[in-house]
């Protein structure tokens, strides 16, 4: 188990709570736009979702919230795995760059999420302002492509693949 790569077990949480705060502020945003309030309300109704619009700005600030805390474990592992990586092939490989990439991406999600919960913490029923619709809705795209880079790095570069086993991989011949 200890040498069983972690942080593939710990992205799932951060990009899901990404996401969800991503839509739900975009949600919001048209519950309170004079051209799209009535659609949304009334898709509400019609799928007989019991919660009422005014809430999805808290909903998405405590996703926002899950989104940092969970984004620490995913930072921590995915460095800790990725060192060895940069010790043993320098910054000059594909993969190092790619892994650069990938960590800088994240970054950039996580400190949206963190300027946004910042900037929201004290308004009241949390609600964002215009500039943390678009900060929420611009991390949807980011944080996919961060995901797309770190699948590039274990399906295209074999980062993490065959760890853990004692055996070698035979070489298809």
């Amino acid at each position: 188990m200890a040498s069983h790569p972690k942080h593939p077990a710990t992205i799932h949480f951060p990009i899901t709570f990404t996401m969800v705060t991503g839509v739900l502020d975009l949600l919001y945003l048209a519950s309170i736009t004079p051209a799209t309030s009535q659609a949304v309300a009334s898709a509400f109704k019609t799928l007989d979702i019991q919660i009422p619009l005014t809430l999805l700005p808290t909903l998405s600030y405590y996703a926002m919230i899950l989104t940092i805390i969970t984004a620490v474990p995913a930072i921590i592992t995915g460095a800790l795995e990725f060192m060895p990586v940069v010790q043993r092939d320098g910054l000059g490989s594909k993969k190092a760059q790619t892994g650069v990439v990938h960590a800088l991406v994240n970054d950039i999600t996580v400190f949206g999420a963190a300027y946004t919960w910042w900037s929201r913490r004290n308004e009241n029923g949390f609600t964002p302002s215009t500039t943390n619709v678009a900060l929420s809705a611009a991390v949807l795209p980011i944080s996919m492509f961060a995901a797309y880079l770190g699948g590039s790095l274990i399906f295209k570069h074999g980062i993490g693949v065959g760890r853990g086993s004692d055996s070698k991989v035979k070489k298809s011949q």
